[in-house]
Parts: structure tokens; sequence; C-alpha cells
């Protein structure tokens, strides 16, 4: 094989070969990478939203999903039941848990409330009463309609909650902040009613120490007030009111059986000022005729002993030796008069 001679260079110096071109090392790294990106989403991301795509609801909540994926609409796809087992739900699908253990409303002015203030209503005759208590009530989780059409309404948009807005299935207070929203204004309208038709002595007795509190009648109680009778029938009528009316302003049967537990009623404080004082001059007229009875008996217990002392002189010298003081033997008060012992 015959060598090929190498020509000279301008320079003296023999050419070498020439090698064929290197593809740049930055341009092998940015293959490499699009590479894994590809395996990433070819298989990653695949797996994760297919494990992703079952769930399972506890005991005490039922959980609405919604279609999520890329080529889906947002419509709900099931609704699965407490304590399931373990469901698919398809890729990327939402999942938004409400209870469906009995949950309630907490009207008073404590902070874990869910008023977080005591609702204060006049009562028949004006007395403006703040009346504190729970709401207790199931949530219709059985009827996937109502559940679907629940999630429709109001698991959608958000509420005011303490940290901000937050949807109806996002935890305790997300569930809060829907009742806060939705039932604040009926619970008070309920209640408003229904203590408007009563007289602040049927739910306070001492009320009416507040409406009889002159000299002649501070102390004018009917003894036929029966306080717990009347909140008994006022919880009656606000459960039969609040049942009706929480359908209407919801629009959806998704809270029933509910039962209201009247808890409180707090009387002003200028009410409660004249209750007070009151009680008080009831307590100082008692103890004026506990006085009085007192003075009265001991007046005709003297009379007695006087009668009997008119009968049997010697009786009255007897007690008057008993009671003189241990050593004192005679007692001689006036002339013509002395008591001598042994």
């Amino acid at each position: 094989m015959p060598v090929k001679s190498l020509k000279p260079s301008p320079t003296g110096a023999a050419d070498l070969p020439v090698r064929p071109a290197q593809r740049p090392r930055g341009r092998r790294v940015l293959l490499s990478l699009v590479l894994a990106l590809a395996v990433v989403l070819g298989v990653v991301v695949p797996g994760i939203a297919f494990a992703s795509g079952f769930t399972k609801a506890d005991g005490g909540h039922v959980v609405v999903v919604r279609n999520g994926g890329p080529f889906d609409d947002n419509s709900i796809r099931q609704v699965i039941q407490p304590n399931s087992s373990l469901t698919s739900t398809g890729l990327f699908s939402a999942e938004h848990p409400y209870p469906s253990t009995q949950r309630n409303f907490k009207v008073s002015g404590q902070e874990d409330a869910d008023s977080n203030e005591v609702i204060n209503v006049p009562t028949k005759d004006g007395v403006l009463v703040g009346v504190e208590g729970t709401f207790y009530f199931d949530v219709n989780f059985t009827d996937e309609g109502v559940m679907s059409a629940f999630d429709d309404k109001y698991g959608t948009r958000t509420y005011p909650g303490p940290d901000g807005a937050i949807y109806a299935w996002d935890g305790d207070e997300g569930w809060s902040a829907f009742l806060n929203f939705t039932l604040g204004n009926l619970v008070q309208n309920v209640l408003r009613q229904e203590i408007g038709d009563v007289e602040c002595a049927d739910l306070v007795a001492s009320c009416s120490l507040a409406a009889n509190s002159s000299a002649q009648a501070v102390a004018v109680i009917d003894p036929n007030a029966n306080g717990n009778q009347t909140i008994n029938q006022v919880q009656a009528a606000v459960n039969e009111a609040f049942s009706k009316d929480v359908n209407d302003v919801l629009g959806v049967d998704i809270l029933v059986n509910p039962r209201f537990v009247l808890s409180k009623i707090e009387l002003p404080q200028n009410v409660q000022d004249a209750i007070n004082q009151a009680q008080a001059a009831f307590a100082g007229v008692t103890e004026s005729q506990a006085a009085l009875q007192r003075a009265q008996i001991d007046a005709q217990a003297d009379a007695a002993r006087q009668g009997g002392y008119d009968a049997c002189s010697t009786c009255a010298q007897i007690d008057v030796l008993k009671a003189l003081p241990d050593g004192l033997t005679t007692y001689a008060p006036g002339t013509g008069f002395t008591v001598t012992g042994q």
C-alpha cells in the first residue's frame, strides 16, 4: 500500500491527518437532560398520578370526588361513603371530604364558639337578653344526590376564616367557616322570633324583681312561674323553625335532625343591677320581719312567765336564786325584799 507523502507546510512542518469534528460537551449534557426529562414525564409522573388515583374515606367523613384530569371536565365523579375500602378515583381527581358525624353550631362569646358572640334578642316585654346555646344536627351524607348538589353549590367557593379564605371541605376550620357564613343570620333570626314571644320572667324568674322593685312589691315573684318549662317550649319552637328555614336558606337538604339546647340567658347590666338591689332590699325586709316576729314571741313568753310568778311567788324567788352568780348568797335589790340562799 503506497504511503501518502506529507506535504510540507508553509512553516516547514508536515501536516497531520485531519480528525472528524467532535460535538461540543454542552450539547451532550443538554441531550442527556432532555432524555431524563422524557423518562420522568413518561414514567415517573404517570406512576405517581396512578398511585394518587386511589383514596378511601374514614369513619367520620364522606368524600365527594370531582374530575380534574387535563382532558376531563370538573364535574362530580363519585361520592365515597364513610368507612370505605381503597377506591379508584381516576387520575388528577380532586377530593372534597365533608364531616359525616354529628356536628354542632355553638352560639357563645367564647373564643372556641362558631358565632364568637352572644346573640342579643329582645323579649316580649322589651328586655334585651343575651342567648347562648348550641345547635346540634346531622349531615345527610347517605344521599349522594344531596352531597353532589351541596358540593356544587358550596364546595366550589371559599368562606372567610380566621386565617383567610378557606373551603368548606378544608378540615374543621373550613366547615366552621361555612356554618358561620351561612347560618349566622338564620340562627339570629330564629332566636329573635322565638324569644320575642316570651317575657323575661318566663325565662329568668328574677326578672320579676326588677319589674316590681318598689317598696311594697320588692319581692313579688310569680309562684307559678316555671322557667324550665318555658325554656323547653322555646327549644322546641326553635327546632321547628330552624328545620324549616335551614333548607330554604341553603337550598339543599344537607343539615337534618337539628336540636337546639339553650344553655344560658344573660340579662343586661342595668336589669341585673336592679335585681341585685331588689334582692338586697328583700333580704333586709326579711331580716326585719324575723326580728319583729322574735320580739313578739319573746313578749308572749315574758307575759306567760309573769303570770306564773303572780300565781307562785316562791317560783319567782327560786328563779332569782338560779340566776345569781356563783358565790353570791344574798340578793337585796331594795327595801323590804331580800333573797338569801345557802
